[in-house]
């Protein structure tokens, strides 16, 4: 009989590298909101792969970059605080632009763990190149001795990165019960859902600068109604937010509507405002936790 494998994997990477797109992959579930422009991901979040011989405990953190915003840097300190407290650090590397972390204080970190490095995205790059990527990364990260190409938008090479967690993980007994996949409330999905949306139609600084809020909820068999709110800095976003005559934050609530639908398994009313609050981006806990201000 095999021993059970138990541990903590956090999902580390330069901005828009696709470690939401993976931990969704991975876990089956839409953990994390997924855009095409960088540090989409604000919190910690934590998903769960379970099997009869193994339980994965997943950490996806922001983007690690250098920057003087009050958000950006928080975020940051909330990476490496994964890295702390992970088993296996599993670094994920764009094959489209292979730059590494050159920051020596942010190396060290990673060599005090078990890491694993994934190159994702080959399926947009020759094979060629991903060749080329790997050597050139053994060469920057010599202490690190398991390299896995993936796509985790098309899910491949994720049973080989899965197999390589297994291996590292520590021997240990399941924390969490089988049905358990991650530590979030179902509201925090739903605000994902909307928050996704709008960062796929605005650009600069708009989407980064808006947090969503699921103020209500009610159930009957047939109607979910979710009533919520889009916060903004000023009045120059909300008008921005709004569209003219609407037209944009209509867009928003369609698009939304059909992926809340298909969360819930029913109907679904949305009622979606847009709410002013010029502090809440000076507040780490409203940056991060707004829906439990």
């Amino acid at each position: 009989m095999k021993e059970f494998k138990c541990g903590t994997v956090s999902i580390i990477g330069k901005p828009n590298t696709g470690k939401s797109t993976l931990i969704n992959s991975i876990t089956g579930r839409r953990i994390s909101a997924v855009s095409d422009k960088p540090n989409t991901t604000r919190n910690k979040i934590l998903g769960v792969l379970n099997s009869a011989e193994y339980q994965i405990i997943f950490l996806d953190t922001p983007g690690i970059q250098k920057s003087n915003k009050f958000l950006n840097r928080t975020m940051v300190q909330s990476s490496f605080q994964a890295i702390g407290e992970a088993d296996v650090v599993l670094i994920i590397v764009d094959a489209t632009r292979p730059t590494v972390f050159e920051d020596s204080d942010v190396i060290a970190k990673f060599k005090e763990k078990k890491t694993i490095i994934a190159i994702n995205k080959i399926d947009l790059v020759k094979k060629s190149k991903i060749l080329k990527i790997m050597d050139y990364l053994k060469k920057r990260f010599d202490f690190v001795d398991s390299f896995v190409p993936i796509s985790a938008l098309e899910k491949d090479g994720l049973n080989i990165l899965i197999e390589e967690f297994v291996r590292v993980l520590p021997i240990g007994e399941k924390i969490f019960s089988d049905d358990y996949t991650t530590d979030q409330p179902e509201k925090f999905y739903m605000s994902e859902i909307i928050r996704e949306k709008i960062f796929n139609h605005f650009y600069q600084e708009v989407p980064y600068r808006t947090a969503v809020v699921i103020e209500d909820m009610q159930e009957t068999k047939k109607l979910v109604s979710i009533y919520a709110y889009i916060i903004v800095e000023n009045s120059h976003h909300k008008q921005i937010i709004i569209g003219k005559s609407g037209s944009m934050i209509k867009n928003i609530g369609i698009e939304s509507r059909k992926d809340l639908e298909d969360f819930v398994g029913c109907k679904v009313f949305l009622d979606l405002r847009v709410k002013i609050d010029s502090s809440w981006l000076k507040s780490k806990e409203k940056a991060f936790n707004y829906s439990d201000i």
